[in-house]
């Protein structure tokens, strides 16, 4: 798979996330992602990052519980995260 591929996995808790370009916000209940001109908001509990590999673009999150996963098509905007 080459860097422009991108995908998300949630397999045993973790949730795999491919073709991050930033990590936006990194918290217990809400994670952010900067993909390819698109954002992915993951909303849940327990949100830990056990891998970050910036060269890669790849983010491996405990994910216990996600209550959303949000992907939006464009640039990130607090108005368009916050709804």
């Amino acid at each position: 798979m080459d860097k422009t591929s991108r995908y998300l996995l949630l397999d045993n808790n973790l949730l795999t996330v491919k073709g991050v370009k930033q990590v936006v916000e990194l918290g217990e209940r809400q994670a952010v992602f900067k993909l390819e001109g698109n954002t992915l908001t993951v909303r849940g509990n327990g949100l830990n990052a056990v891998r970050l590999d910036r060269e890669q673009g790849v983010v491996v999150l405990e994910a216990p519980t996600v209550s959303s996963i949000g992907y939006r098509q464009g640039g990130i905007g607090l108005k368009g995260l916050l709804k």
